[in-house]
């Protein structure tokens, strides 16, 4: 317990205070400190102070830990083609969000880019000298890409 100056309470200290150790009925916080007190001192309350329980003491919160926002990042090259607009910039778009890649050059990219472009896949249909096709036809990239650097899965340890 602790000793508290009725001029430091709040309303609802003293209205506690007045319910249940004055045991007076029907007071309540919203009357307002003035009212409270003029009730105390009908009932011949005449202290300047009130005992309150102790505060306890705040449980700790603990935050989790901020997130890094790190990217797992991977650095290639996508040379020139020899075909219609085999200069131009490469777009890739992954979830909604398009990323245009500049050839002959290395550009780090975030990883999932540079697995969408690694999936961008076409059949090529080789013919022998008739004309006819040859099956199986290949599967060949795209847009064909040489991995410089690619940074490691990003693996969370478990607690």
């Amino acid at each position: 317990m602790q000793k508290i100056l009725i001029a430091d309470a709040s309303a609802k200290q003293l209205a506690d205070y007045a319910e249940t150790v004055l045991g007076l009925e029907g007071v309540d916080y919203r009357l307002g400190k003035g009212k409270i007190e003029e009730k105390m001192r009908a009932v011949l309350y005449d202290k300047d102070f009130i005992e309150v329980e102790d505060d306890e003491a705040p449980i700790a919160r603990i935050n989790p830990p901020a997130p890094t926002n790190a990217r797992r990042m991977a650095t290639i090259i996508i040379p020139n083609q020899d075909k219609a607009g085999g200069t131009e910039p490469v777009p890739v778009a992954v979830n909604g969000r398009q990323l245009w890649i500049p050839r002959q050059a290395p550009q780090t990219i975030p990883w999932e880019y540079m697995h969408a472009l690694d999936n961008a896949k076409k059949f090529v249909y080789e013919t022998d000298g008739n004309g006819t096709l040859i099956l199986p036809p290949s599967e060949v990239h795209e847009y064909p890409f040489s991995v410089l650097h690619e940074d490691p899965p990003l693996i969370e340890k478990a607690a």
